[in-house]
């Protein structure tokens, strides 16, 4: 299977962490949650240490983090928001 084809394949799930900082997190993905998210930022999809590290935290409601600091959006969802976002 070619790379294209691969990445193609590939579900996310997507997340608006503290209204407005989208996120994503690759369906099934078994990473540690320092590495479990990446973030829109600037126009790109970024892995960020501690924004993941606080997402986890939310999902998992602990460490001073909770379930109010996110919301799960849909793929639809998440590519308005980022059009929005690149509109600015």
């Amino acid at each position: 299977m070619a790379i294209s084809e691969e990445k193609s394949t590939i579900k996310y799930l997507y997340y608006d962490y503290h209204n407005g900082h989208i996120a994503r997190e690759e369906y099934g993905n078994d990473k540690c949650a320092a590495n479990a998210f990446d973030f829109y930022i600037d126009g790109e999809w970024i892995n960020d240490y501690t924004l993941s590290l606080h997402l986890s935290d939310a999902i998992r409601n602990c460490c001073g983090y909770t379930f109010s600091d996110y919301e799960e959006i849909t793929e639809e969802e998440a590519m308005r928001r980022i059009a929005e976002i690149d509109r600015k």
